[in-house]
């Protein structure tokens, strides 16, 4: 059911415009291939990353069939997870295994062993989880298949919105609305899918991406098409036709070579039983795109001579054939041949062949039912009870028109649109009846000051203005007088306030700075201890260098993201040379996050990564793993570390009593500067520590979330 509008929209003008050789399509082209040769300059994560990417990228690629593309995609995936595997890349080797497993399905080309394909699937959004990573979350939603069960495909379908959401990739995020828009309207849901066709389009046209730039007009077209055919079915024609004439413009001002718009005027028109019409702007529609080549074009047709024209015989040719055109190109999109199936059958019964008409309007009607589409069944029942009143069989009439009834009644979305249409109308007219009073008490008053006589009760009413308005004013002048004495001492004890938390954050970030450097030199004597002076070098060289961003940074107050960041990731690579390289980090933070905008205090993150490195990763026998998340949320900056050490139950047992002053000292101070910085005293609101658990129970690592008020290097400026 998944892109059911999508396929016959397809096979017809999308087809048409996507195989254009435009200048868009060349520029997509020349970036695929400047990405292949970047190939050969990247190593380890970076060119699994890249090898993935060009196999997403290469199904959107204009060149060559859709198989072709697929099999392009499927073989840049192939060597992404080989390599990824290698590496213990489970970020990589998750979307490389979710591309080699879904794409083919997605674009609807289901290949052999789908059994198989959905445990790998699986396997892959497990390890999404597991490295939080939310890019391949939402490939992975998006590819898991539901057969036959609605209310999971759109939970999922849900689900991947929201990851995608999450990840900045906001133009996948508009496709699967996009997609939610045509199933919800399949099955009569049309309150849902109005409001998914209103987020679709706000995210289509807020989707601006460096690659596949018709792909996103093209959903920012779909949605506006979508929107107008949703109007359509509230019988809010005159919205329904906007929305096509702002298509219009959109495509012509981007030059998208969408020629939809005769064929979605004329559709709306056979909506409307305005047939005639329909048929002027169906001729012009044949003129560029022949029939044959486009199902609803021929529908458009059908329904011109079944309804409009009465010539059954051409009604039928026409339905055969976009039942034949879906047929040939998507085989496995049965249930959008349903209502073709069932305008056949009207036809036939047109020409009082019954049997026909039964058994096309039958067959139609059993796809329609299997997956609940409730305006194709509601159609399909009406057929069928009309044609078995022609056959005499009045019972069996009856039956259908019983169930037409019911399936009519139970579209209650289509109610709540005519309901939001209703309410818009008599918001109009309400506007236009209080204009109109306004107009009319504007009359009453200029008759009112007509009808005063004499002098005198014009000075009385002038001088009783003239005192209402010296009591307003002297009552507005004393009221702003209090306000701004009020507003004037609550600056005066806001500014003393942040005085005294920014001389208590100097005092902490004084304490802070010998616990740092302390740490530092102890590890250098442990290398002079051991005769390593190579390493002891190195290491003073990397600590003078750390030392050197730590004085210049230690009087400022805030630092910008990215400076702490630098000395995070120069600590870091410390520690990694003091313990041998025994761990890895990795730093990572969502595109809504400017490093270089962002304002923070000063060495906040490395104490807990020091905590992290020596009282969870040293103790670990094989390689360790040390992951810093960092992402927005509203006026809070969000840290997650997150280290597969030997957790803090089994740390405090093995550590020593200095160690756990250390760990006391660094800790302590940090929280309370946060606390400071974040107008908290409860710590529990911006930290927290937990320990990391496996599906067996086991703990395998710690878990720590901080949140950082952050400040805004223009605010700060301003």
């Amino acid at each position: 059911m998944k892109k059911y509008i999508f396929l016959i929209v397809l096979c017809g003008f999308c087809t048409h415009a996507f195989c254009q050789s435009s200048e868009a399509f060349k520029l997509d082209s020349i970036r695929l291939n400047n990405l292949k040769k970047n190939l050969s300059t990247l190593k380890d994560s970076a060119r699994v990353d890249l090898l993935n990417s060009i196999a997403i990228k290469s199904i959107f690629n204009a060149a060559g069939s859709p198989r072709v593309r697929i099999d392009t995609c499927l073989y840049y995936a192939s060597i992404a997870y080989k390599e990824a595997v290698k590496l213990n890349y489970k970020s990589g080797r998750a979307l490389a295994l979710l591309l080699l497993n879904g794409i083919e399905a997605a674009m609807n080309q289901p290949g052999k062993d789908e059994a198989a394909k959905e445990k790998n699937i699986r396997a892959a959004i497990r390890l999404g989880e597991e490295s939080n990573d939310n890019i391949v979350l939402g490939y992975g939603y998006y590819y898991l298949p539901v057969k036959n069960d609605f209310d999971k495909h759109v939970d999922y379908s849900k689900k991947a919105i929201d990851y995608f959401l999450k990840a900045g990739d906001t133009l996948h995020a508009a496709e699967i609305s996009n997609w939610l828009v045509g199933d919800y309207e399949a099955r009569g849901e049309y309150e849902e899918a109005f409001d998914y066709c209103k987020k679709a389009l706000d995210l289509s046209k807020k989707s601006g991406t460096d690659f596949s730039m018709n792909w996103q007009q093209f959903l920012v077209q779909f949605s506006l098409e979508s929107m107008s055919g949703l109007y359509s079915a509230a019988g809010d024609y005159e919205t329904a036709m906007k929305y096509i004439k702002e298509n219009e413009r959109y495509g012509k001002s981007n030059k998208t070579d969408w020629n939809n718009f005769d064929a979605a005027i004329a559709d709306l028109y056979c909506t409307m039983s305005k047939y005639d019409t329909a048929l002027v702007y169906a001729n012009r529609l044949s003129i560029y795109v022949p029939p044959a080549r486009f199902p609803r074009g021929s529908s458009i047709f059908g329904q011109i001579y079944l309804n409009g024209t009465k010539e059954y015989d051409k009604a039928i040719a026409e339905f055969r054939r976009c039942i034949d055109t879906v047929r040939k190109y998507f085989p496995d999109s049965v249930y959008s041949t349903a209502r073709y199936l069932i305008y056949t059958g009207q036809a036939y019964d047109g020409k009082k062949d019954y049997i026909k008409a039964l058994q096309f309007a039958k067959q139609g009607l059993g796809y329609a039912e299997e997956k609940s589409q409730r305006p194709i069944m509601m159609q399909g029942y009406q057929a069928l009870s009309t044609i078995y009143h022609n056959l005499g069989n009045n019972d069996s009439a009856y039956v259908y028109l019983q169930k037409y009834v019911l399936v009519k009644d139970s579209i209650q979305n289509k109610q709540s649109l005519l309901r939001m249409y209703n309410s818009r109308k008599e918001a109009e007219d309400n506007l236009k009846s209080a204009e109109l009073g306004f107009l009319q008490k504007d009359n009453e008053i200029k008759q009112q000051q007509l009808r005063q006589e004499g002098l005198i009760k014009n000075f009385l009413l002038l001088f009783l203005i003239v005192l209402l308005l010296a009591g307003f004013f002297i009552f507005r002048s004393l009221n702003l007088k209090r306000k701004n004495e009020k507003l004037k001492s609550g600056k005066q004890h806001a500014e003393l306030q942040e005085k005294a938390t920014r001389l208590e954050m100097q005092a902490l970030r004084a304490q802070m700075n010998p616990h740092f450097i302390f740490n530092c030199l102890s590890s250098i004597n442990c290398f002079i201890l051991e005769n390593n002076t190579e390493k002891a070098s190195d290491y003073l060289t990397r600590f003078s260098r750390l030392i050197r961003m730590v004085l210049t940074n230690s009087e400022k107050p805030l630092i910008t993201l990215e400076e702490e960041l630098k000395m995070l990731g120069l600590y870091l690579d410390m520690e990694r040379l003091r313990f041998e390289n025994s761990f890895d980090y990795n730093i990572t933070y969502t595109n809504d996050v400017d490093a270089a905008s962002v304002l923070v205090p000063p060495l906040l993150l490395q104490p807990f990564c020091e905590n992290a490195i020596w009282h969870g990763l040293r103790h670990k026998d094989d390689q360790g793993h040390l992951n810093i998340a960092i992402l927005k949320e509203k006026e809070f900056l969000t840290c997650i570390i997150t280290d597969d050490g030997v957790g803090r139950t089994k740390a405090a047992e093995l550590n020593t009593l200095s160690a756990k002053k250390e760990k006391s000292m660094g800790l302590k101070i940090t929280t309370e500067r946060l606390s400071l910085f974040n107008h908290e005293k409860a710590l529990n609101s911006f930290y927290e520590m937990t320990d990391v658990i496996d599906e067996s129970g086991a703990v395998t690592g710690t878990k720590v979330s901080i949140k950082i008020r952050h400040r805004n290097l223009m605010e700060a400026v301003a």
